[in-house]
């Protein structure tokens, strides 16, 4: 653990703090920021603790939890959260974000005729832009679980019929969410997406194996009953500071990408 570095870290954002966001009484003050006193009691730690802490002194280490209420008390953005936990050497927790930046929302649309969406961190869908409401129908509306990537992948009976190499894909999908799982082990949600797909044999034997996946490129070959044959190569991105991720499902070839085209001007 790098004791000096936290300590200094947190230290100067208390010193360095707006105290126009905080409800601090407003009176003349000694040093600029906030008081230990204060920082203390809107983070439920003790004032000691957290001198102790400002100092780095060897061997304290804070929990995730506290760690976590100084933060919030300080109104760390995610960046910096992120940098504290690092330093401590523990797993940020994530952070909800509810909503979809106009910006985020034009880069789908800007991908027309391919289809695309954007995911939480819970991997479930938050919008999708008109070409993959035409190819797998509208979501917007439905029940979180039902919009939830993992579940779709096991309860889409269109999605099912029309990959081609559907269980391939099904338990790189399990991989990759038994790594989302792993960060949120407490998360509520998560478990109710676990629970609604564990009976399915392809998932239960994937879950079994023990296989865990980062986002990597797929390459979907779909047999969509009006369309006929589409190649897809979808690649999965982060956008940094949201805990969400952006999914592109760009056309393979020449002839996906001019039925694509057909499929958004009907």
């Amino acid at each position: 653990m790098n004791e000096k570095p936290l300590g200094n870290f947190i230290a100067y954002k208390r010193r360095h703090a707006d105290l126009s966001g905080y409800d601090v009484p407003d009176r003349r003050r000694r040093t600029p920021g906030l008081t230990r006193d204060e920082v203390a009691a809107m983070a439920h730690v003790s004032v000691d603790w957290l001198a102790r802490i400002e100092q780095g002194r060897p061997g304290v280490s804070p929990s995730a939890d506290a760690l976590l209420d100084i933060t919030r008390a300080l109104h760390f953005d995610n960046s910096e959260i992120e940098y504290v936990f690092n330093l401590v050497q523990l797993m940020p927790p994530a952070q909800l974000h509810t909503e979809v930046s106009s910006a985020t929302l034009a880069l789908i649309d800007a991908r027309v005729p391919a289809p695309a969406f954007i995911m939480d961190h819970q991997l479930t869908v938050m919008a999708t832009n008109q070409s993959f409401e035409k190819l797998y129908g509208a979501w917007a509306g439905q029940e979180p679980l039902t919009r939830n990537w993992v579940w779709r992948t096991f309860n889409s009976q269109y999605f099912r019929d029309s990959l081609a190499d559907w269980t391939l894909y099904a338990r790189y999908v399990v991989g990759v969410f038994r790594k989302i799982y792993s960060e949120s082990p407490e998360d509520e949600f998560l478990f109710a997406v676990y629970d609604a797909v564990k009976t399915d044999a392809v998932f239960a034997s994937t879950w079994d194996s023990l296989q865990v996946s980062d986002f990597q490129t797929q390459h979907l070959m779909l047999e969509n009953p009006t369309l006929g044959d589409l190649y897809l190569i979808e690649n999965i991105l982060e956008i940094p500071g949201t805990n969400q991720f952006v999914v592109f499902e760009d056309p393979g070839d020449a002839d996906s990408e001019a039925k694509l085209s057909q499929l958004n001007q009907a």
